[in-house]
Order: structure tokens, then C-alpha cells, then sequence
């Protein structure tokens, strides 16, 4: 009697194990390849797991979106920022402040009542805006109809119907009836070296008036960024120092070898690096400012196109400001280097002295540069003006208050002191 035994199906890795070893190549594999090759066969494709993963995905976001749509809505609505801008003879309209783009602009003004118009140009006889603390983005420059076409690009010009650069780039500033004596504070040498050119902008409100120098390429996106903050911007112009050549402010500076005509060529130069400013000055001009043949010409053309003149002041022999009364100019006047002396000490009685012209005069103008030390001084100094009776403003905001003060010499002097060269300088 034969007994059927059941057939019986072998794993496919037994059966491939038995065909080795008929062959007489009996290599056993291990128990880890016998699991891997378990669950690799139990295992989806990779197209069925990427299928899986996707719909997984969009199914998720989905349900997040629907499930939090209320709350994002709410937030968006809570975070947005707007502020009241003053028009002569109008109503208070809404601007959102944030935006890198000009807000004057009619597209900005697209949520006002008034939309179909665009907003009266602002002037300093009706100002309307911010406080020194509060970001407002300049007038986007340059202005239409305030260009001229020159080689060295395009030159600032005041427009057909007699608007002028110093007024349209300026920070909108409005005292009211405000009679507390007013301190402008103007940082030079930006755009130099971007970490210090950052931390100023950064760190100091945006009433402090910044002056870029032209003698860097590439400077436009700093100075776009710094009046989309709301700092006022003025053109450091390189002109000769009474230590030149020893010292040299870099190219195209002004020299007093040069005639009227190449002189002239380099300012134009330095005008057409970037638009956006409301005049010029020359921290490094000792020797050049001091000569009044040389600065006259110079003068003609800021009144030509509606630009300030900021004279620094480093010599007792200056003749800018004088100059700029006779040719009327629109013009301000350094009254201290606050940073002459770069200690923490050096700088507060500066800051100090300052107080006191403001007190007395009504104005004080006072000069530094993005030292670490200087930005933090006058950060801690700032907030504690208004107990002193006394506000920040931007530059244009003191424009032809000062007194005129007349040079002692027509023409600065061989040697003497100069900002330039590290000395401090004369104030009388």
C-alpha cells in the first residue's frame, strides 16, 4: 500500500536554496537577508507610495487652510499698519507706511476717499508728517519733470512749475506751534562700509539726516533703503582738505588747481551717482571752501537746481555759508563735530553743547559718523531731548534759521585745523 503524502510549496528563497545546493554551491543566506527579502515582497511600489504621499499632503494643507482661515484673516487684519498723512486744505487720508515703494504715489493712495486724484504736492509752507521716531517713506526720486539729462547721467533740476529739490526730498516735518528749540543731526560717511552704514540705519530714528559719499559704486540701493525709512539724505561731496595730497578724499574730488569748468564737471559727476538728496557737503573741503573764487561758481550751480548747501565749517576761513546768504542759497551750518573726540565722554559734551545753542539760537547742527560709540550715544541721548525743551528734526527743517556768521580770511589758511586731518575744528 502506497502512502500519498500532500504536496507541499516551498518559500521561493528555500526553493532557489535547494537548486544551490543541487549544484553543489550551497551558500545559506542569512536570517537578515531572509527577513529583508520577506518584507521587501510585502511592500507597496515606490509609485504607490509616492501617490499615497502626495494625496496625503495636499489633503493636509487643505484641511489646515479651511480649519484656520478665520484665525489668519483676523491676524492679517490686526498687524496691518497705517498711518493719518495731513494735506493742506483736505481730509486725513491712509497710507500704508511699510511698503519699499513710494507712498506718495496715486497707486498708494488707491484705499483713499480721494483716489481719482493724486495727493497736492507737500511744501514747507503747509508741512504734514511723521514724527522723528515714526518710519515714513521719502517721495520716490527722482521726482518726474526734476531731471536733467547730462554725460554723468541724470542731474537734479528744479521742475517747470518751480518746485525744488531740497523741498520735495525732504522729511516731511511739521512744528505746528511747537517753540521748542530744534537739533539736526546729520551722520557722514555712509554707504563707506555696509556693517556701519547698517547699524546707523538701524539703530538711529529716521529724522537723523544721513550724507552718502558718491565716491562708491552701487550706492543707490543703500540710499533707496535709508529714505524708505524715512532719513533724509544729502551728497557728500569730496572736496581738497588743507592736507591734500596727503589726504585725498578719493576721486573727483574738487581742487582749487582745477578752473571753474572741470570743478564743475566733478560735482556733476558726484549729482548724478544717485537721486534722492536735498543738497551737498564737504566734511573734507577745508582748503577748498575756503576760497571764495573757487566756492562761487560751486554755489551757482546748487541755485540752478534748487539743492542746499551744509557748510561744515572745519576752518575759521569757510566761506560757504556767507556765500550762500549772498547768492541765496537755501543753507545750514555744522555747529559741532560731535565725534571729534570719539570717547563716551568727548561725544556727550558735544551732545551737550549742542543742547545749549539750541536753547540759545533756536537751531543747532551737529556732525558725526557711524562710529559704534556715536550711534550709541546719541541713541541713549534722543529720547531724553523733550524733557530739555528741545526735538530732533531733519536737516531741512532748519534750513536758513541760523544766523550768518562772516569768515575772518578770504581764503583758508596753508595750515590749520581741519576735520579732515583729525584736528578739532574752530567754531566762533
Amino acid at each position: 500500500m502506497k502512502l500519498k503524502l500532500p504536496l507541499l510549496r516551498l518559500p521561493e528563497s528555500l526553493g532557489a536554496l535547494l537548486q544551490r545546493r543541487k549544484r553543489g554551491r550551497f551558500d545559506p543566506p542569512s536570517p537578515i537577508e531572509l527577513i529583508l527579502e520577506r518584507i521587501k515582497s510585502r511592500l507597496p511600489s515606490a509609485f504607490t507610495c509616492t501617490v499615497l504621499l502626495t494625496l496625503g499632503v495636499a489633503v493636509g494643507l487643505v484641511l489646515w487652510l479651511w480649519l484656520n482661515a478665520d484665525e489668519t484673516a483676523r491676524l492679517r487684519s490686526a498687524h496691518r499698519i497705517s498711518v493719518k498723512v495731513a494735506i493742506a486744505g483736505g481730509k486725513q487720508l491712509e497710507k500704508p507706511p511699510d511698503s519699499p515703494k513710494d507712498t506718495a504715489s496715486p497707486k498708494a493712495s488707491a484705499e483713499a476717499p480721494a483716489a481719482t486724484a493724486p495727493p497736492p504736492q507737500r511744501t514747507t509752507e503747509t508741512p504734514a508728517g511723521p514724527g522723528p521716531d515714526e518710519t515714513f517713506p521719502l517721495l520716490k526720486a527722482p521726482a518726474i519733470g526734476m531731471t536733467e539729462e547730462s554725460r554723468n547721467g541724470l542731474l537734479p533740476a528744479i521742475s517747470p512749475d518751480g518746485r525744488q529739490p531740497w523741498r520735495v526730498y525732504a522729511r516731511p516735518f511739521s512744528a505746528g506751534t511747537d517753540k521748542r528749540g530744534r537739533i539736526a543731526l546729520v551722520i557722514d560717511r555712509m554707504g563707506l562700509a555696509g556693517s556701519a552704514t547698517g547699524q546707523a540705519m538701524q539703530r538711529l530714528p529716521p529724522a537723523v539726516t544721513l550724507a552718502f559719499v558718491p565716491v562708491i559704486d552701487r550706492q543707490e540701493g543703500w540710499v533707496e533703503a535709508a529714505r524708505a525709512r524715512g532719513h533724509e539724505i544729502i551728497l557728500s561731496v569730496p572736496m581738497e582738505p588743507l592736507t591734500y595730497p596727503h589726504d585725498d578724499p578719493g576721486p573727483n574730488t574738487l581742487l582749487l588747481s582745477l578752473d571753474a569748468a572741470h570743478n564743475i564737471d566733478r560735482l556733476n559727476w558726484a549729482l548724478g551717482r544717485f537721486a534722492g538728496y536735498i543738497g551737498i557737503t564737504s566734511p573734507t573741503g577745508s582748503r577748498f571752501s575756503g576760497d571764495s573764487s573757487a566756492m562761487r561758481p560751486i554755489m551757482d550751480s546748487l541755485k540752478k537746481r534748487g539743492l542746499a548747501f551744509l557748510d561744515v565749517h572745519a576752518t575759521r576761513g569757510s566761506v560757504g555759508d556767507p556765500l550762500a546768504v549772498e547768492l541765496s542759497v537755501p543753507h545750514a551750518r555744522v555747529d559741532r563735530i560731535i565725534d571729534q573726540d570719539p570717547s563716551r565722554g568727548g561725544i556727550d559734551s558735544e551732545l551737550s553743547a549742542l543742547e545749549s545753542i539750541a536753547l540759545k539760537n533756536g537751531v543747532a547742527i551737529g556732525l558725526g559718523e557711524p562710529y559704534p560709540t556715536t550711534i550709541e550715544r546719541i541713541s541713549q541721548w534722543i529720547p531724553l531731548l523733550a524733557d530739555k525743551k528741545l526735538m530732533l528734526v531733519p536737516l531741512s527743517a532748519t534750513i536758513n534759521l541760523q544766523k550768518p556768521q562772516e569768515p575772518t580770511v578770504t581764503h583758508a589758511p596753508e595750515h590749520g585745523p581741519d576735520h579732515a586731518s583729525g584736528h578739532a575744528p574752530e567754531h566762533h
